[in-house]
């Protein structure tokens, strides 16, 4: 029934239980799925999930077949240079990408990469404030509108401007004021631009204010409700409202897979946080909170580009299903996971380097699942995700509606099962646990496609139904795995209970019919 994608897997809940003499749980009650989605449903964005991109790295990922939104960096345009991107890595400040950079005119055509039908969101500096980079980056708006054209999403100006102090590029009482007053200035010179070069961008509206935490708390300065409150969209530009998450940071003691990414009680938490971001904005009330959707245009697992052995396993591919999903679940309505060279949180490593391979990553094939989830048969289809309460620290439950129609149900199993150090050393078998579903009258079952791999820690010998994207295979296409069980179908009893066997660290998908 499970895939033999390890000999030594051993898919017996009973025969764990022996071996540590556990004795047998009392069966759960069936957690009832109703056939029309609770009023409070999320109902995310179309391409929940997409990507920003460091501005340094995004030569690297433009090419076809991949999907960019938004970049940023503080990035310095030079109409005179002749090559797309120069940048100076100082290891003193960051080994992962340069922070010395300029572009010239030529980086705008990474923009013409792309299939048809790609939606950008281009990122102008605001941090380099002397009135030379002022002037260049907004001369940089005509090179940019004419590149993107009819494809522009949004435009943002200014990242993180939080961390500006912290960063070196503001002082200590840098204030919510000050950053308004800069953006208001900036935003306005930079749509006269775009106005006069691409008149047939019919308005322009910005992303903001893309701050790195929830509010001021010494080191990050500015606070994301205030600066609303001091009139941000004063101008009414602002077309979408942007913040940005990660569960902690790398370099920080105490970070796990288990207690930081692979734990559900963690994901409510951080994502409640932006929640009552979104929540105190709207709170504002008239022209001073925009009417406008809430999306993370910038997270991933762990800060300053993610942690070895945590960020670049099947146990981070799991985290994203859970944490987007939640998102989705609570109206925070497109999530951009953030994407570099080199970067251990990566989806994909889009060139070979002296640091890393190119190729698939983990974390990609939790997009693929996720995006499975939330697959509307058109675009004019509602869909809407649910989060079951019923959920546990190690499981979450949703489910999605299409058109009022219940559709699919999704379990994440967030139990680290690793394929070294304790497990198959020590004959501790792979759990299984049986999950029950009350589904409404009319339900027959349904298809159940399942994200795998040998454990939480591996990194390899991944594959989302039975279909593994390794780049050495088919160059990122994907292949079906001899060894790896796929059409798996489950039917409704005649209490109308459907039952789904998840091992620990996967998740399965049940496509129903109903």
């Amino acid at each position: 029934m499970f895939p033999n994608t390890h000999s030594l897997f051993v898919w017996c809940l009973a025969a764990w239980l022996e071996v540590e003499g556990a004795n047998l749980p009392s069966r759960p009650k069936p957690i009832v799925v109703s056939q029309c989605p609770p009023s409070n449903a999320g109902i995310p964005l179309d391409s929940f999930v997409s990507f920003s991109f460091e501005l340094s790295s995004w030569p690297d990922f433009a090419v076809p077949h991949f999907l960019m939104i938004k970049h940023r960096d503080i990035a310095i345009f030079d109409a005179s240079q002749k090559t797309g991107l120069i940048g100076v890595i100082r290891p003193n400040i960051s080994a992962d990408y340069p922070t010395i950079i300029t572009i010239g005119p030529s980086f705008f055509d990474s923009y013409k990469t792309m299939p048809k039908g790609m939606r950008y969101t281009h990122g102008f500096n605001l941090g380099a404030n002397y009135s030379a980079s002022r002037a260049a980056t907004f001369a940089s708006a005509a090179y940019a509108c004419k590149a993107i054209g009819e494809n522009l999403d949004y435009w943002e100006y200014g990242n993180e401007p939080d961390l500006f102090h912290a960063s070196g590029y503001r002082p200590l009482n840098y204030s919510d004021a000050d950053y308004v007053a800069e953006w208001l200035n900036g935003t306005s010179q930079i749509d006269q631009v775009v106005k006069s070069a691409c008149p047939s961008l019919k308005g322009t509206k910005f992303m903001a204010p893309s701050m790195a935490g929830v509010g001021a708390n010494g080191y990050n300065t500015l606070d994301p409700v205030k600066v609303f409150a001091d009139d941000l969209n004063a101008d009414h530009s602002i077309g979408i409202i942007s913040s940005h998450n990660y569960m902690g940071v790398s370099t920080f003691p105490g970070i796990t897979l288990q207690g930081t990414l692979m734990n559900h009680t963690n994901v409510i938490a951080k994502a409640e946080a932006q929640v009552n971001v979104s929540r105190n904005i709207a709170a504002l009330g008239g022209d001073l909170a925009p009417k406008v959707p809430f999306i993370l245009g910038e997270h991933n697992s762990l800060a300053r580009q993610g942690r070895p052995g945590l960020s670049n396993t099947f146990g981070a591919a799991l985290w994203g299903v859970d944490w987007n999903l939640y998102l989705a679940s609570q109206n925070i309505s497109r999530s951009h996971m953030h994407q570099g060279t080199n970067y251990r949180y990566q989806s994909w490593q889009p060139i070979q380097t002296n640091l890393t391979t190119k190729g698939t990553k983990p974390p990609y094939y939790g997009n693929l699942a996720v995006a499975a989830m939330m697959a509307k048969p058109s675009t004019s289809s509602v869909l809407q995700i649910t989060h079951l309460e019923a959920s546990s620290q190690n499981t979450s439950f949703y489910t999605a509606h299409i058109n009022d129609t219940l559709s699919r149900i999704l379990i994440v199993d967030l139990h680290t099962y690793n394929t070294t150090a304790n497990n198959y050393t020590t004959g501790f078998s792979r759990p299984v646990v049986e999950h029950e579903f009350m589904l409404p009258k009319g339900c027959k079952g349904g298809d159940v496609q399942r994200l795998m791999a040998n454990g939480s820690d591996a990194v390899t010998g991944i594959t989302w139904d039975a279909n593994s994207y390794a780049y050495e295979l088919d160059n990122g296409k994907g292949v079906r795995m001899s060894n790896v069980t796929c059409g798996e179908k489950v039917k409704v009893d005649g209490k109308g209970i459907v039952k789904v066997q998840v091992p620990w660290s996967s998740a399965a998908i049940v496509s129903l019919d109903c």
